[in-house]
C-alpha cells in the first residue's frame, strides 16, 4: 500500500515539476506581439500652441526637466521667452522592424507668441546640422499576449538594474536569498493575524510563493490552495536557482491595468509607468515599481500620487533597513518627485484594435499567438487620446444641459457616442472611438452600429442633382420649392416636413443644404430619381442596402458610421473612391515584412459635381446649421460639413472635412431611445473639441477646383447687393446674366 501511494506521489510530484518547468521556460521567452501607432514629425512652418507642444510631448510619456543638462532619452526641456520657445528633445532609440529611428537630441525653436508658435528649425545638438524633422518613435498602442490584449516582454534578470532587484526583495519578500520557498517565520505571522481575525488577512506568501499562485492559482483564499502553493513553491526552490526564480516573478507580476490590458513585468511596468526601459530606472523609480506590486490600483502613481509616494518611501526605507542601498542613496531617492509623466487616453484604442484584427488575413492573425509581430497603425495616438477625452466630456456636457439625458442616466440607460477621423489624403484610419468605455461595452458604435443619417445624407441628394443633367440644370442659386406637397409611390403618399414646421416658399439650393431644409430636398430627389441616388451613394462607399422609397431622400436609411466616413471622404477626395484602412504594416521578429496595405483608389464620380456639393457643405459651416463647428479655430483651413438628425432627435450627426482630414461623429442612445437634441446641438461642439486638439495635424490646403467650372460672385442674398458677395462655381451657360464681379 505504501509502495503504491508512494508511486502516486512521485508521479504527482513529477506532473507539478513537468508544469513548473514548462510555465518557468515560456516565461523567459514570452514576447507580446505589439501594435503601434504615429505621432506626426515636427517640421518647419508647422503652428502649435505652447500648450500644444507640452501636451503632445507629454501625452507621448516624455518627462519635462529643468534644466537642458539633466535632460537624458526620453526627457526634454522648454524655455518659454517673449520671442518663442525652445525645445531640447532626446528621442529615445526605436529598433522595431521596418521603423528604426537612431538616439536624437535636438533643439527645436519655435517662434511667435505662445499661443501661435511656428515651428522655425530643428538642430542637432551633436553635430549642430539642421535638419527637416524632428520624427517621433512609433508608440506602442497595444499588445497581444496568451491569446488577449495583454502587455507583458520577458527580460533577463541581468537587464534590471540590482536597485529594481532589491526593492522588490526588500518589500515583499526580505528572507528570499534565505529561505528555501517558503518562510516559516512568515507563515506563522500570517496564520496567527488570520485566527485572531478569524479570516484571511495576511499572506505571508515568499516571492516563490507569489510566482505559484501567479502562475497556477487563484486568487481563492482556501487552505487547500494554500497547501497546493508551498508544495508547489518547494518544488520550484529544489529545481531552480534563486535568480531563475526571481527573473520569473519580476517578468510575471501584475503591474495594473491599462484600460482592457494587463500589465505584466517590470520591463511593461517602466515603460508604461516611466516611459523608459527597465535597464535605465533610477532607484527612486524601481521602488515606485516594487510599491505597485501590492495593490497595482490603490498604488498607481497617475491615480492615487500621494499613496504611491508613501508606499515607495516604505519600500526605501526597507532597502536600508536590509543594508541594500546606502544613507545617501536613501536620502537622495527621497527626495526624487515620482515623476511619472502625464499620459494620453488611449484605454479605449481597442476599438481601433478590435477592428485591425478583424482586418487580419486568417494566416497573420494564426502568428499572433506563435510568432512576436509588430504591427504598425496609421492611428495617432494624440487624436485617439483626444478622441476618448472629447466623447467623455461632450456626454458630460449634455447631461448638465438636459435634465432628460441626467435622468436617463439614474435610470442606467446611458448617452452613447461614436467619433472616426480620417487621413483623407492617405485614406488611412486616425482615430477611431466605437463608444464611451470598452470595458463596459465591446458594441463598436462606428463599425456595428446601423442607424439612420437624417440629414446628413442630403449632401448626396444634391451630388446626385449635379451629376444627373436637369432640366434646368442645378447649380448652387437654383430656386427649389419649400410648400407641401405628397409623393406618390407604390400605391402610398408620403408628405416630407421640416424640422421647424414652416415653408417657406422658394428657397436656393444654397440655402436648402445649409440651412437643412427636408421638404425642398425631398421635391429635388423626386425630380432626380431614387435610382440615380442610389447609384451615387453606393458609388461613393455605402454599402447596406438602399431601398428605393422617398424617405430615402432624408436619410431613412441604416448605415454605419465607418460606411458614411466611407462615402464622405469620396467626397473630399473629389470622386475618387479608397477602402478606409486601419493597418499599415506587419513584420516577424525576424524583420520579414508578412503584410503592407495598399491605398486602393479609383475614380467612382465626376470630380465637377463632386466638388460642387463640397462647395455648397462649406458653407454649412460658414453660415448653415454648423457654425458651431467655428469654435474649433481652425481659421481660414479649407472645410466642408454637415449636421445630421433623425426624427425626435434619436441620431445625430455632424460630419466635417477639408482635403486633408475627416472627422464624423454620432451621439444617440443604443436603444433607440428619443434624444431631443439635434446634430448642432450634439454632435457639432464635440467635432468642434476634438478638432481644436487636431489643429497641429491639419495641412493647410484648399480644395482643388476642377477644369471646366467658372468662378463668379454672385449676391448673398436677393436684393441685398453686392456688399457682401458669394463666390459660386458654374459650368458653361448655367451662370447669371448679373454677377458682382
Amino acid at each position: 500500500m505504501l509502495t503504491v501511494l508512494g508511486g502516486i506521489l512521485l508521479a504527482y510530484v513529477g506532473v507539478i515539476t513537468h508544469r513548473i518547468d514548462t510555465r518557468i521556460a515560456q516565461l523567459r521567452s514570452s514576447q507580446a506581439s505589439s501594435f503601434y501607432g504615429f505621432y506626426p514629425s515636427l517640421v518647419p512652418g508647422a503652428t502649435y500652441s505652447a500648450n500644444e507642444v507640452q501636451s503632445l510631448l507629454q501625452g507621448q510619456g516624455w518627462i519635462s526637466r529643468q534644466s537642458v543638462e539633466s535632460v537624458i532619452p526620453g526627457e526634454y526641456h522648454t524655455k518659454l521667452s517673449a520671442n518663442g520657445l525652445e525645445v531640447v528633445a532626446f528621442r529615445t532609440e526605436f529598433r522595431g522592424p521596418g521603423h528604426p529611428l537612431p538616439q536624437l537630441k535636438a533643439l527645436i525653436i519655435f517662434e511667435g507668441p505662445p499661443e501661435h508658435l511656428v515651428l522655425k528649425s530643428i538642430q542637432r545638438l551633436d553635430t549642430g546640422e539642421t535638419v527637416s524633422e524632428f520624427a517621433f518613435a512609433p508608440k506602442k498602442v497595444a499588445s497581444y499576449f496568451a491569446g488577449r490584449l495583454r502587455t507583458q516582454n520577458a527580460v533577463s534578470l541581468s537587464e534590471m538594474p540590482v536597485s529594481m532587484r532589491t526593492a522588490a526583495i526588500a518589500i515583499e519578500d526580505v528572507r528570499f536569498l534565505e529561505h528555501h520557498g517558503v518562510s516559516l517565520r512568515s507563515t506563522l505571522r500570517a496564520l496567527m493575524q488570520d485566527l485572531m481575525a478569524r479570516r484571511f488577512v495576511q499572506g505571508g506568501s515568499t516571492i516563490t510563493q507569489q510566482l505559484m499562485k501567479n502562475l497556477f492559482f487563484s486568487n481563492e483564499k482556501a487552505i487547500s490552495r494554500k497547501i497546493k502553493e508551498l508544495l508547489f513553491a518547494l518544488i520550484t526552490e529544489a529545481r531552480h536557482s534563486k535568480e531563475d526564480i526571481l527573473e520569473a516573478y519580476l517578468n510575471e507580476v501584475y503591474m495594473g491595468q491599462w484600460g482592457p490590458h494587463e500589465i505584466h513585468g517590470v520591463s511593461e511596468g517602466a515603460q508604461y509607468y516611466f516611459n523608459r526601459p527597465v535597464s535605465r530606472l533610477s532607484l527612486a523609480q524601481s521602488a515606485t515599481l516594487a510599491a505597485i506590486i501590492q495593490a497595482p490600483n490603490a498604488h498607481d502613481p497617475r491615480r492615487h500620487p500621494e499613496k504611491s509616494l508613501n508606499r515607495r518611501n516604505l519600500v526605501l526605507k526597507k532597502m536600508l533597513d536590509a543594508e541594500f542601498i546606502l544613507d545617501d542613496e536613501y536620502n537622495d531617492a527621497l527626495q526624487e518627485p515620482l515623476g511619472v509623466p502625464k499620459l494620453g487616453t488611449l484605454a479605449d484604442v481597442d476599438y481601433a484594435i478590435d477592428l485591425v484584427l478583424n482586418k487580419l488575413p486568417s494566416d497573420v492573425r494564426a502568428r499572433l499567438d506563435t510568432d512576436i509581430l509588430s504591427l504598425y497603425l496609421p492611428l495617432n495616438p494624440f487624436l485617439q487620446g483626444a478622441a476618448a477625452d472629447v466623447l467623455t466630456q461632450n456626454i458630460d456636457r449634455l447631461k448638465t444641459l438636459s435634465p432628460e439625458i441626467a435622468e436617463k442616466e439614474k435610470r442606467g440607460v446611458h448617452l452613447q457616442g461614436a467619433l472616426i477621423s480620417v487621413d483623407v489624403k492617405n485614406c488611412t484610419l486616425l482615430a477611431l472611438q466605437g463608444g464611451t468605455s470598452y470595458r463596459i461595452t465591446q458594441f463598436n458604435r462606428v463599425t456595428q452600429g446601423k442607424r439612420q443619417p437624417g440629414s446628413l445624407f442630403k449632401p448626396f441628394v444634391f451630388l446626385a442633382g449635379f451629376s444627373k443633367p436637369l432640366d434646368p440644370p442645378l447649380t448652387a442659386i437654383t430656386e427649389l420649392d419649400d410648400s407641401p406637397f405628397e409623393w406618390s409611390y407604390d400605391r402610398q403618399t408620403w408628405s416630407p416636413k421640416n424640422y421647424d414646421d414652416d415653408f417657406r416658399g422658394p428657397v436656393t439650393a444654397r440655402d436648402t443644404l445649409e440651412k437643412s431644409i427636408n421638404v425642398p430636398t425631398a421635391r429635388l430627389a423626386e425630380k432626380i430619381g431614387l435610382d440615380k441616388i442610389r447609384e451615387v451613394i453606393t458609388k461613393a462607399g455605402v454599402t447596406s442596402p438602399v431601398p428605393l422609397v422617398p424617405s430615402l431622400s432624408l436619410g431613412g436609411i441604416d448605415v454605419t458610421p465607418i460606411e458614411l466616413a466611407e462615402a464622405f471622404t469620396t467626397l473630399a477626395n473629389l470622386g475618387q473612391r479608397c477602402e478606409l484602412r486601419p493597418l499599415l504594416q506587419v513584420f516577424d521578429s525576424s524583420g520579414n515584412l508578412l503584410l503592407e496595405t495598399q491605398k486602393q483608389q479609383q475614380p467612382v464620380l465626376d470630380p465637377i459635381p463632386a466638388f460642387q456639393t463640397v462647395h455648397l457643405m462649406r458653407g454649412v459651416i460658414q453660415h448653415g446649421s454648423g457654425r458651431g463647428a467655428l469654435a474649433a479655430g481652425l481659421g481660414e483651413r479649407d472645410f466642408a460639413g454637415k449636421t445630421g438628425t433623425t426624427n425626435e432627435g434619436r441620431d445625430t450627426w455632424f460630419v466635417g472635412f477639408s482635403p486633408t482630414v475627416l472627422t464624423l461623429i454620432w451621439m444617440g442612445y443604443d436603444e433607440h431611445e428619443k434624444l431631443g437634441l439635434t446634430g448642432a446641438s450634439a454632435a457639432v461642439p464635440m467635432w468642434a473639441s476634438f478638432m481644436k486638439a487636431a489643429r497641429p495635424f491639419i495641412q493647410d490646403e484648399k480644395f482643388a477646383v476642377p477644369e471646366g467650372l467658372r468662378e463668379v460672385k454672385i449676391e448673398r442674398t436677393k436684393g441685398g447687393g453686392c456688399a457682401d458677395p458669394q463666390v459660386e462655381y458654374f459650368l458653361p451657360g448655367t451662370a447669371p446674366s448679373h454677377t458682382c464681379d
